[in-house]
């Protein structure tokens, strides 16, 4: 997974150039990790579909723009796969016909996500998945609503395993968003330690 430099964005020329390179030198398909928030680049649903010229096979979507999203798994599938990428709209993504989600919640609900795939993806039944859904989005909303990877590791250690922490300056949640997630994951069925 590839996303792009941060704090100097750079133009779609450089982007593909650096894409073509890390194909080329890896002979690894790239996921792309589309985050305009974070990257300063925002492409069009056909920049990134032509990304593919150069070794781009998958798109791990968090853009947050839906038409976009929606033209680049009807309309540009047959040239890049784009996955869902943003928790809290995991449901939709999947209901829209998404092949698959990057998410990070899944770490922390890993049967609860299974079993929202399975509904959705696999049997086509939407009231299981939106019953299902009303588990998991309170779960997703809380790390979303937080430092997302000190928020992920958080849960997966209210789950009994260790994570080794995150790198400093950042840390897990204190105890009070811990109990506080704690209780959105047993409320999802989740064991928590």
């Amino acid at each position: 997974m590839v996303v792009p430099p941060f704090y100097d964005p750079v133009n779609y020329e450089q982007l593909t150039e650096m894409m073509s390179e890390i194909h080329t030198e890896s002979k690894l398909p790239i996921m792309y990790y589309n985050i305009p928030s974070a990257s300063g680049l925002t492409l069009t649903p056909q920049q990134i579909a032509d990304l593919s010229k150069v070794g781009v096979k998958y798109l791990k979507d968090t853009s947050g723009n839906a038409p976009a999203y929606t033209e680049l798994v009807f309309g540009l599938s047959d040239k890049i796969t784009a996955f869902n990428g943003w928790d809290t709209l995991t449901f939709y993504g999947l209901a829209a016909g998404a092949p698959g989600c990057v998410w990070g919640a899944a770490n922390v609900i890993p049967e609860l996500a299974v079993q929202l795939w399975e509904a959705i993806a696999v049997q086509g039944d939407l009231k299981r998945g939106r019953e299902l859904w009303a588990k998991a989005f309170p779960v997703c909303k809380f790390l979303e609503s937080h430092n997302y990877a000190a928020a992920v590791k958080t849960g997966v250690e209210l789950t009994g395993q260790p994570t080794g922490g995150l790198r400093k300056p950042f840390a897990l949640l204190a105890d009070q968003h811990k109990a506080e997630l704690a209780s959105y994951m047993q409320s999802a069925g989740v064991k928590t330690v």
